[in-house]
């Protein structure tokens, strides 16, 4: 990225990390390794992080910057060994095909794509449960898909009931309906859903996983060893009727204010000052009534229009330059948060999110 202290990048330039001639494998070379007949062994080589958050099917976790790298591949140095990062512009499969080799393996396989090409295929992704355990909150949606009377027999604590049948049901819905398809209560197709059935290699949850993924949710995955092995694992869990509404609370970025709190605000404008950081050709259209417009590229000149005695909301089309604008702003003493969320205004400075 070239730029100036201060001022927006002049160029961005995307780096594409290159693999050895012959260990780049696409989507279906990928595939046909984890259907096939030959031994594999299969590690994503991201931090613990990302990796227990969500991951390819059967793969180990493998960073190549841990001391204990190498002691993690298999000892047969001629096996196939894949490893697979955050995609071309992540360096962690490169660096871990390098480590191998240099240590003497001889059949590397590098899927470049990584998750991000996984998802866009809109393949499983599993969730290791120790990080579910760590997420039974409002910020995260768990599904048991499973019948009812399994998921009132036992379940994961905060899951909520709801069988692929009627995933299934709702799409029909939808369909019929010509509406967008959504989970009741959670619009936002960016929440984090777990799902989960007995095992991860059930049909329904498979399915359940499917549909999600084709209503448009970026982030669902399938709990790694489904309940059986939770349970097994002696994980905690719960009995009795179970809960059969979803009830999701977006989590905030730093300095975001929530949807509810700013349509209060635009409503009573109450102390606060709506600042729009959109471009002058994107602003023509509407603009919030009253709100002060200076495009992210001002700013700095304009300041003195901005008040320090009084809250500012910035906004722009997807909250982007809104959080720049909130970083700026909040560095040099202003009291201000930002929308993080799509917004069309219109010409009478009414506004839909």
């Amino acid at each position: 990225v070239e730029f100036e202290p201060g001022k927006p990048a002049t160029s961005i330039t995307k780096v594409v990390f290159k693999l050895p001639p012959g260990v780049e494998i696409d989507i279906q070379q990928m595939l046909g390794i984890l259907i096939g007949k030959e031994p594999y062994e299969l590690f994503d080589a991201r931090p613990e992080k990302p990796y227990l958050e969500g991951h390819v099917p059967s793969a180990k976790h493998a960073f190549p910057d841990d001391p204990e790298f190498l002691a993690k591949l298999p000892q047969d140095k001629s096996m196939m060994v894949v490893f697979y990062c955050g995609g071309p512009t992540c360096p962690f499969t490169g660096k871990a095909v390098e480590a191998a080799s240099a240590n003497g393996y001889t059949n590397l396989k590098g899927f470049q794509a990584g998750i991000p090409g996984w998802n866009k295929a809109k393949l499983p992704v599993h969730s290791s449960p120790q990080w579910v355990e760590g997420i039974l909150d409002p910020h995260h949606v768990v599904l048991d898909v499973r019948d009812l009377p399994a998921s009132s027999a036992g379940r994961i604590p905060s899951a909520v009931a709801m069988p692929t049948a009627e995933l299934q049901a709702m799409r029909d819905q939808f369909v019929a309906k010509q509406i967008k398809a959504a989970l009741p209560g959670v619009t936002d197709k960016r929440a984090r859903i777990v799902l989960y059935a007995d095992t991860h290699t059930r049909n329904n949850v498979l399915l359940a996983y499917k549909e999600l993924r084709d209503w448009g949710y970026k982030k669902v995955s399938i709990l790694e060893g489904g309940f059986d092995q939770w349970t097994a694992d002696g994980r905690p869990t719960d009995t009795g009727p179970a809960p059969r509404e979803i009830v999701y609370v977006k989590k905030l970025a730093p300095g975001a204010i929530s949807v509810d709190e700013f349509a209060k605000l635009e409503q009573s404008r109450d102390g606060v000052v709506f600042l729009d950081v959109r471009t002058a050709d994107e602003a023509a259209g509407g603009v919030l009534k009253g709100a002060k417009q200076i495009p992210l590229d001002s700013l700095d000149a304009k300041l003195d229009q901005l008040p320090k005695d009084q809250e500012i909301v910035a906004y722009c089309a997807n909250g982007i330059r809104a959080e720049m604008a909130y970083q700026k702003l909040k560095g040099l003493g202003y009291k201000v948060r930002f929308l993080n969320e799509e917004i069309t205004v219109s010409a009478d400075g009414s506004y839909k999110l």
